[in-house]
């Protein structure tokens, strides 16, 4: 990657020594700028406290406690502080500036990641946890969006926005403090933390990491609550972990509700992830090949040729698919790719809010931020006002983060603690939280207009309103927009989407009409209650009973699913006279294998869920019946649906299909090249391995012009498509 260039002389505005250059996003209690030292002639990360509202000392307390506890941690997982700092009035921290990805936006990008990367880098964290932990620090905040993993590798814990030195989790003043998902039972009930409390959150990503999924999920920050302090979390699939079945066990540790039965410490944890990973690793020496690809992939960064770079790694590692060396320098080439083919970053004079933030100096708080102060009781009440758990729309990081007064937080606490909070519906009030969904993934997500800094997939929390409409677009470069509109009010479920290349020819009109249209509630009743509900496909939030919203002027199917019962499936006739679904569900059967013969990694799906993930040949357990798996490689620009019949205890068998050669050309060359819609590189393509059967070769030119062709790739000789430029 070629070398940052110095800022021009232009005059800049500074903060501090430091001149500010462009912005980078917005952190848990500020706005985080590039900035430029002037005296070193480094880049640095300038992150300055902009909270809307009154500007309190406790606030600038903690900002300066994260600063302090930071700077005291030099190691090679924490983030490097250069100094604290104050301009007009408001502290600002200087940091290093991290290249590469945050682990939250690699989580949601589906980028496959292998079970050693995966471990290699939750081992990292853990050793910067404990070092921290050493130093008397609890971090407090530990999740997805805090960890930064730089291109060799590293993972950097970033952020001590709520680090203390040892006390609880809820602040002076009354404030509670943490990021919902992700937070201990004893951070949840405002008890003395210590390490154990870091690790809990760690067995939290690390979880996720593995299945995709959080363990602890519900509608409301309430139900989350009541699920960290109560409910397990559910047991991994085995076929998730391949060959490391230690770690369930080191999960069930990890996310143990009692501090004690936890590890006694992060490096302990740590040891046992590292030794797994040990388990697992292949040769000490990546092959020759590799290591040539590497070097010479990075030459070609420096060189700006970053197609080239690309092109080179995607080679080395469809030869050799199980390289951590080559996966992780094609990562990094490909998002210098992207970051080349989207437009500019905005310069300096985008932001006014930069000049408005210190002109507004020191009466702001953050937007972001969410305080419900104790001690507020209206005039003449002899009581606390009622308990208000405050989730606004999440970050980029896509957590939602609780603040509690500590009255409120008190209250919330014990009817949790005392299982009292059972009903984990959504009141009419309270946000919905929609999974939105891409084919590819990486669209951007707008509401109303509304850049919501949600990419697919991901979540999205739409704001609580009783009726009316929503319009959601979802955007992606080199795809043609998509629209849908939702008619409020909606229980969740998911929103998907197809996007097309825009060189595409456009197809019909359904997809860009409006998705959803409520008119009629419909309830849903079986026994015994407590099943899952989908309506045409789309999971709803809540279990039965519960209500449906459904448009009469349609047919739908609505399907029920209950673990250890067989799922049902009834069908909701247009105009029909039906008001109701009642289902009485039958006990199921044990459940029974289904082996899947395939050479190459890939993802098996069921009903959504991930079965197995970038494994070859996996073996999943699934109910009795007739089964419908759907089975995903991206590399291989595979995605099939395929039917099967479990009949235990025999082993049903299923072959993905083989993999063929590619060759694409074009004329002129200088063209993007799209296989079923996702982009490739720039041809000549040589012998790309795919899997065999009809693919979509989509061409396009920088003046706009584009072809698409369609192409059978057969078992045995290689296929050859030439694009030819009109």
């Amino acid at each position: 990657m070629p070398p940052a260039a110095q800022p021009d002389k232009a005059p800049r505005r500074k903060i501090g020594k430091y001149a500010v250059v462009g912005r980078i996003g917005r952190g848990g209690m500020g706005m985080v700028y590039r900035g430029w030292d002037e005296v070193l002639e480094r880049e640095v990360a300038v992150k300055t406290l902009t909270i809307e509202g009154t500007l309190d000392e406790e606030s600038r307390q903690r900002f300066q406690i994260e600063a302090r506890a930071a700077a005291r941690l030099q190691h090679a997982n924490i983030v490097t502080v250069f100094e604290l700092g104050e301009e007009r009035g408001l502290p600002f921290i200087a940091m290093e500036l991290l290249p590469g990805v945050d682990l939250e936006t690699l989580i949601r990008s589906g980028e496959p990641l292998l079970l050693q990367e995966k471990l290699e880098i939750m081992a990292q964290v853990l050793r910067g946890l404990h070092f921290a932990h050493e130093h008397g620090i609890v971090h407090r905040d530990i999740k997805p969006s805090n960890i930064r993993l730089l291109e060799d590798g590293t993972a950097k814990i970033m952020d001590f926005g709520i680090a203390k030195l040892g006390g609880t989790g809820v602040t002076k003043t009354g404030m509670m403090v943490g990021t919902v998902h992700y937070m201990s039972p004893e951070q949840i009930r405002a008890r003395k933390l210590d390490g154990r409390s870091d690790v809990f959150s760690s067995g939290v990503i690390l979880y996720e990491l593995l299945s995709g999924k959080r363990p602890f999920s519900g509608d409301t920050a309430t139900a989350i609550l009541y699920m960290i302090i109560h409910d397990p979390a559910p047991p991994l699939d085995p076929t998730i972990v391949g060959g490391a079945p230690d770690l369930q066990r080191v999960l069930d540790r990890a996310l143990a509700k009692d501090p004690e039965a936890r590890y006694p410490t992060a490096a302990l944890m740590a040891e046992e992830l590292s030794a797994v990973v040990n388990r697992l690793r292949g040769p000490a020496t990546p092959p020759a090949e590799v290591l040539e690809a590497v070097n010479v992939s990075r030459r070609l960064l420096k060189e700006g040729r970053i197609e080239d770079a690309v092109r080179r790694l995607s080679d080395a590692t469809l030869h050799h698919p199980t390289s951590i060396e080559a996966r992780r320098a094609l990562r990094t080439a490909t998002r210098e790719l992207q970051r080349k083919q989207k437009p500019p970053e905005p310069t300096l004079d985008d932001y006014p809010e930069l000049d408005a933030t210190y002109q507004a100096a020191p009466t702001r708080l953050s937007a972001n931020t969410v305080l419900a102060r104790s001690g507020q009781v209206p005039a003449g009440s002899g009581t606390a006002p009622a308990p208000e758990v405050a989730t606004p729309a999440p970050a980029p990081g896509g957590s939602a983060r609780l603040l509690l007064g500590a009255a409120a937080a008190a209250l919330v606490v014990a009817l949790i603690a005392g299982g009292l909070l059972l009903a984990r519906g959504r009141g009419s009030g309270s946000p919905v939280t929609l999974r939105v969904r891409s084919d590819p993934a990486g669209a951007r997500v707008f509401v109303d207009g509304r850049d919501t800094g949600v990419v697919t997939d991901g979540e999205l929390t739409l704001p609580a309103r009783g009726s009316g409409t929503v319009a959601l677009v979802f955007r992606k470069p080199d795809y043609r927009e998509v629209s849908r509109t939702l008619r409020l009010p909606v229980t969740g479920g998911e929103v998907r989407v197809a996007l097309e290349p825009a060189a595409a020819t456009a197809k019909g009109s359904v997809q860009d009409r409006i998705a959803t249209t409520v008119a009629i509630s419909i309830p849903v009743i079986t026994d015994p209650p407590g099943a899952a509900v989908m309506v045409d496909g789309a999971a709803v939030a809540g279990l039965t009973p519960l209500t449906v919203n459904v448009d009469p002027a349609r047919e739908h199917r609505i399907a029920v699913r209950l673990e250890g019962y067989a799922g049902q499936e009834v069908r909701f006739e247009r105009d029909g006279a039906a008001r109701e679904v009642r289902l009485a569900l039958e006990p199921a059967g044990p459940p029974g294998r289904v082996a899947i013969s395939a050479p190459y990694p890939l993802d098996v799906l069921w009903r959504g869920k991930v079965l197995s993930h970038a494994l070859p040949s996996p073996e999943v357990s699934l109910p009795a019946g007739r089964q419908q798996l759907t089975l995903v490689s991206p590399t291989y620009f595979l995605r099939q649906t395929v039917n099967v019949d479990v009949k235990p205890p025999a082993v049903a068998a299923v072959s993905a299909p083989a993999l063929g050669k590619i060759n694409i050309r074009a004329n002129p060359d200088n063209c993007q090249v799209f296989i079923d819609g996702s982009f490739v590189e720039y041809p000549p393509i040589l012998d790309r391995a795919i899997v065999v059967g009809e693919h979509k070769v989509a061409f396009k030119w920088p003046d706009g012009s584009h072809q698409e062709e369609s192409v059978e790739v057969p078992r045995g000789s290689p296929a050859y498509v030439t694009g030819r430029k009109d």
